[in-house]
């Protein structure tokens, strides 16, 4: 999921998503969250718009206390600023401590006076809900958000993994349409719609949406297990066989569904013994 965060060249939100193995995206052009989402930073863009002395560049490099002690100094000056509380809770939804997550975003929530500013902390409540397997609540929370602000793509984005999860296919291809319109070379919107079409056995258009993935991001092992997939229903077991060889390998959701698919294509180029 994604986050919405907050900082002078940036949103706010926090993204989430169905795939559990994200690899930063390090090509500007191939995010379409590059001005919203943190998650989606590797270290050399982070350090591009954030000072490397930022609570929450340190929040993303796991220098958990060091961030708090900036906090802590920053404090007087910002209780009435909601863009403070929810960076703070931005740096426990990365420590994956939750509950004082939504003890601070409440406290943004209160702050916020606009409604794009509403919409930020709604959409981080529900990356909370949705970490926590709170599927109702997520969704709910980011169906709000959209309606205070049409402009922010986030929690689209973490709606669409919602649908995707539950097999809504037309309620994601909605949502999921509407962002390759924004950016049709975004890593995960075009994985995300390679699934959605393999879910509903187009396999054709669904390894046309793979096959747009940079090579380099193809090896991911979201990408690989489904764009695999997709190979395998197509019948062409030699490229199936050779997208799992090449993947990362370093998911174990993922491995272990790899290891079940290379079964059954090494049974089928070897004549099914």
């Amino acid at each position: 999921m994604k986050l919405l965060f907050v900082a002078p060249l940036f949103i706010a939100l926090i993204s989430c998503s169905s795939f559990k193995n994200p690899r930063e995206i390090k090509q500007g052009h191939l995010d379409g969250l590059k001005y919203e989402s943190l998650k989606r930073y590797d270290a050399k863009r982070l350090g591009e718009p954030l000072k490397s002395k930022d609570p929450l560049a340190l929040c993303h490099r796991g220098e958990f206390e060091n961030a708090e002690k900036i906090f802590k100094e920053k404090l007087d000056k910002n209780l009435n600023n909601y863009i403070y509380w929810n960076q703070i809770s931005t740096c426990y939804i990365l420590k994956k401590e939750y509950n004082k997550a939504k003890n601070y975003l409440d406290l943004a929530l209160n702050a916020a006076k606009k409604d794009e500013q509403k919409a930020v902390v709604l959409n981080n409540f529900g990356v909370v809900q949705m970490e926590t397997k709170n599927f109702i609540e997520a969704k709910e929370y980011f169906k709000k958000s959209i309606e205070l602000s049409k402009k922010y793509m986030t929690p689209k984005y973490n709606l669409s993994q919602i649908y995707l999860k539950h097999g809504l296919y037309g309620k994601a291809e909605d949502q999921l349409t509407e962002l390759m319109h924004k950016n049709d070379k975004d890593i995960d919107f075009l994985n995300s719609m390679g699934h959605l079409k393999l879910m509903q056995k187009d396999y054709n258009k669904s390894l046309r949406f793979f096959e747009q993935i940079p090579q380099e991001y193809q090896s991911r092992d979201d990408v690989a297990t489904n764009m695999a997939m997709t190979y395998y229903m197509l019948g062409k077991l030699e490229m199936a066989k050779k997208t799992l060889d090449n993947s990362d390998k370093d998911n174990g959701y993922y491995t272990s569904a790899q290891l079940e698919m290379s079964k059954k294509i090494e049974k089928q180029l070897n004549g099914g013994r």
